[in-house]
């Protein structure tokens, strides 16, 4: 009999290279954190998904979800851009009381560089309130909205957002409608 000589199979390993995810500049252009790829070019279009007390480092933000998209890499730096941003669900849901009214509102809109995005609002009123005042509020909270939207890039649309500035002015304005204890975006999110 002969012998059958078996070959022993290598496997090949992919080399692999050290990216750095980079915020974008509203964030300083912060580290992100980093990764071991072997295709610089798959990691385009990848998400990380981070709180957002640890990219702003502040305790204030601790109830905020930002998830960033690679946009382009180049010499082992990974530029992103923010795709998505939350509000933690529990976070919200403790405003809402007995006495208070919730008006929450979807409004997709196009900001001024032809970004198209969905805002998810959250509105408690004070007390409880009619349904015509309630729709009034809707009706009002979307016009400034797609006002703010139109007239603002999206990087300082989402700046805005994240600082609170945006809230600030649009419940001022809605407090003239009827007494509001919270307006904030649940969410806001880039639409592809």
């Amino acid at each position: 009999m002969a012998k059958v000589v078996v070959k022993k199979q290598t496997k090949k390993l992919k080399k692999k290279f050290p990216v750095e995810f980079i915020a974008p500049e509203v964030f300083n252009s912060k580290s992100l954190g980093q990764s071991n790829v072997s295709d610089l070019n798959g990691t385009v279009g990848r998400t990380i998904k981070m709180n957002m007390m640890y990219v702003a480092e502040n305790v204030k933000f601790q109830n905020a979800r930002v998830t960033f998209k690679v946009i382009e890499v180049s010499s082992g730096k990974a530029k992103t851009q923010i795709s998505k941003y939350e509000q933690i669900p529990y976070y919200l849901s403790r405003f809402v009381k007995k006495g208070s009214d919730l008006v929450e509102l979807n409004v997709e809109h196009t900001s001024k560089d032809a970004i198209k995005t969905l805002s998810k609002l959250f509105i408690v009123t004070r007390d409880n309130a009619s349904e015509l005042v309630l729709t009034e509020i809707r009706a009002k909270a979307k016009e400034l909205v797609q006002k703010e939207v139109k007239s603002s890039n999206y990087e300082d649309l989402v700046s805005n957002v994240v600082y609170g500035k945006i809230q600030n002015n649009l419940r001022n304005e809605l407090k003239k409608i009827t007494p509001i204890k919270v307006f904030e975006f649940r969410k806001l999110e880039m639409l592809d």
